[in-house]
Parts: C-alpha cells; structure tokens; sequence
C-alpha cells in the first residue's frame, strides 16, 4: 500500500487520497494555502474529505498530518458550509485511525507495502 491509498469512510464522510483532478474543486472550496493536499509542502498522507450524500465532488474538507516534535499530528480543515454540522469529531476520529496505522514519521513518508505472494 504507498502513501496515496488511505481511504475512509465513515457515517457520513469518505476521506481519500487527494487527486491533481481535485484542483478545481479544491479551489471552489477555498482551500487554505496550508491545507491544500495538493500544495502544502510538509502535509503527509493529504486527503480530501468529501460527503456522499451530496456528491464525491464537493470538497468538505482537507486532511493530512505532519510531523512535530517527531510525531505524527493530523492536520483538518473543514470548508465554512460544513463547520457547524457537527462534522469536526468525525473527521478527527478517521483521521485519528489513520494516524494509528502510520509508519514511524522519522522514517519513510510512505505506508508500507502490503506483500502479494502467488498460492
């Protein structure tokens, strides 16, 4: 698995990797310069939060983490439309899974490979 497969979906959210497709999309949202997954320089693992009950294209959000003090710290951002819709904690909670299955931040920026052998 490298570094551009962390995908999840939660009761109300799916959070994937971020596409150099998403560029329009992450400019309608009005996204952060630190934020932007597909910009920020120190954001690992970037991902697009996005609902899909009202569509895969909508950027709700962004995601990712970088590393402080030699630890992972996730970094979220949600688009004004959405901050009060209770979304925050949930973000953070599939964020906060997919900290825990990171590779040590001291190390490769990638995630690691999952080994296919043939029976």
């Amino acid at each position: 698995m490298g570094s551009g497969t962390l995908f999840i979906r939660s009761e109300n959210l799916f959070l994937r990797p971020a596409w150099p497709e998403d560029r329009a999309n992450i400019d309608r949202a009005g996204v952060p310069a630190a934020h932007d997954p597909l910009r920020a320089a120190e954001l690992a693992h970037p991902l697009i939060v996005t609902m899909p009950t009202i569509g895969q294209d909508r950027v709700a959000g962004t995601a990712g983490f970088i590393v402080r003090k030699g630890r992972w710290q996730p970094r979220i951002w949600l688009a004004p439309a959405f901050r009060h819709l209770g979304l925050f904690e949930e973000v953070e909670e599939a964020v906060l899974t997919l900290m825990a299955q990171l590779p040590d931040p001291s190390g490769p920026r990638t995630m690691p490979g999952v080994e296919l052998q043939a029976a």
